[in-house]
């Protein structure tokens, strides 16, 4: 039996002919919504108003013409009557609650000082979300319906605390949050906000969160993390989705952090149009509705939020494990380059390949049991195919299930064959023990085997242990190698890939690399990793 592969950064879809175009008045300067294919991803679903996005910010405007129709109505509170009348410990918090001035108007105050960029911050991350779609105003969110629950952490100045961030995500939580976009970042660990976010995932509630900005290049946050995007990393599970951001030609923003470990995916974030706050009595703020040039991963964060949002309405029974998955698996090529090369997450944001792929993680769809399995691990395994499927169809996809806990993609058959002899030993799983898996890295080419070179650059390499490769020197090295056939021995990689590997020294005699003692110096996968 031949199994093909899915690619991670390079999987296509057919979609129909036409496309959904909304008929707000800045459609067109949304740049982004076309980049991630929201007009195909819209002919699937438009949002729902049972999917609940709670932003933790600055608060948003809730009288915004393109936000009113969206927000969050607590239904079992009633206005104003100073009556805690849920029981929920807050008082009135009819569209959510203010833990900086601790009401239940969850809006900037203007008798203290304030950032006027900080002050419309949450509002921008709220219409990115969910802006209402196709009322003739305006612009359009991600999702076109949707409830905005407004839980206002930050102060005017863009400052906030763990215990308060803590406390509103518990809130969120309990008050029936589906998403949970935190666009803000810190250094500093704080045990109780770290178990809030697990209880939260635990909860089946998918966090969002940014890997952040830094002058000239970004850092890597492997070296110095970055907090909450960095929580739950290294464990069996993911609890925040980690969001770096990319520009219009799909290249890694310049101020944009980064990191293999806690960058999930990147998604736009400059030139973001979008609300902004409108306040008619304070001068700063009574310019107009909208603003252009908005720049920064806390707008990338809301785009995978809204994502979210969205596959969270299509298909209700996904789990945040599921919905990060699919986020990844869908991604479109990021460049990026230097240190921060394969650091960006699986790639940029694609709305509807997310949407196209999402029903493979569905119960009913794979047409099998969910209920518990029992595969060991050091197995391969795929999930079930159902009818008749494409060739880069997610349910064809093969993976190793290493002793790390982890499920570790075969980019294409040539790696496999590199390891196994055949697919007789692959093992169909249901979606839920797939999903239950977080993704490790990619399965590279067993060392000693195969050369490879990727599409964009002549150079040949010869790959060594846990995905190291090094430049063969010239021909006679490679002649010396791997004989006189040796240029029928390479296989291209696609330049997407280059983020699985990294290189070290260049072969200048055949002394240098010995086929037989790099062959032998990984017996299993689990050491190549």
């Amino acid at each position: 039996m031949r199994y093909f592969f899915v690619i991670f950064f390079c999987i296509s879809f057919a979609f129909p002919a036409f496309a959904l175009t909304p008929n707000d008045f800045y459609f067109s300067q949304q740049w982004y919504l076309k980049k991630m294919e929201l007009e195909n991803a819209w002919n699937i679903n438009t949002g729902s108003t049972d999917v609940v996005v709670a932003i933790l910010d600055t608060g948003f405007d809730m009288d915004h013409p393109d936000l009113i129709g969206n927000v969050w109505v607590n239904g079992d509170e009633t206005a104003s009557d100073g009556i805690d009348n849920d029981n929920n410990g807050y008082i009135d918090d009819m569209n959510g609650y203010d833990f900086v001035e601790n009401d239940a108007t969850p809006l900037p105050t203007f008798d203290v000082p304030y950032d006027d960029s900080a002050v419309p911050h949450g509002t921008v991350i709220a219409g990115i979300i969910g802006a209402v779609g196709n009322n003739a105003k305006g612009i359009v969110g991600i999702n076109w319906h949707v409830r905005l629950m407004n839980v206002r952490i930050l102060d005017n100045n863009g400052i906030g605390g763990s215990v308060v961030a803590r406390e509103a995500i518990r809130y969120a939580v309990a008050n029936g949050a589906d998403v949970i976009n935190l666009s803000f970042t810190g250094f500093e660990v704080d045990p109780s906000f770290k178990d809030s976010l697990q209880e939260a995932y635990e909860a089946g509630v998918v966090i969002v969160a940014a890997v952040g900005n830094t002058k000239d290049g970004g850092i890597n946050v492997d070296d110095k993390p970055i907090y909450p995007a960095c929580h739950g990393d290294g464990g069996n599970a993911d609890w925040v989705i980690g969001v770096a951001a990319s520009d219009e030609n799909d290249t890694k923003s310049d101020f944009s952090n980064y990191g293999a470990l806690c960058t999930d995916i990147s998604a736009p974030g400059e030139n973001i149009f979008s609300t902004t706050y409108q306040d008619d009595n304070q001068r700063d703020f009574a310019i107009g509705y909208y603003e252009n040039g908005w720049a920064g991963t806390s707008m990338a964060v809301p785009m995978v939020a809204g994502a979210a949002a969205l596959l969270k309405s299509s298909y209700p029974s996904l789990g945040p494990s599921d919905i990060e998955t699919i986020l990844r698996l869908s991604s479109s090529p990021v460049i990026s380059t230097g240190d921060s090369a394969g650091k960006v997450g699986t790639g940029r944001l694609n709305v509807a390949q997310a949407l196209a792929i999402a029903p493979s993680f569905v119960k009913e769809t794979i047409g099998i049991s969910n209920a518990a399995v029992s595969v060991a691990t050091n197995s391969l395994i795929k999930l079930a195919c159902v009818g008749e499927t494409i060739i880069d169809d997610p349910c064809r996809a093969v993976y190793f299930y290493g002793t790390d806990g982890k499920r570790h993609a075969f980019t294409n058959d040539k790696v496999f064959f590199t390891w196994f002899d055949n697919f007789d030993s692959v093992k169909e799983v249901s979606s839920n023990f797939m999903s239950s898996l977080p993704l490790g890295k990619n399965v590279t080419y067993h060392p000693g085997t195969k050369m490879v070179k990727f599409q964009s650059v002549p150079t040949v390499y010869a790959v060594s242990k846990q995905g190291v490769l090094r430049a063969i020197a010239s021909e006679q090295i490679a002649t010396e190698l791997y004989g006189a056939t040796w240029n029928k021995q390479i296989d291209d990689i696609s330049d997407a890939f280059i983020g699985n590997y990294t290189f070290s020294l260049k072969i200048d005699s055949a002394s240098d690399y010995d086929v037989a003692t790099e062959k032998a110096s990984v017996l299993g996968l689990n050491e190549n990793f």
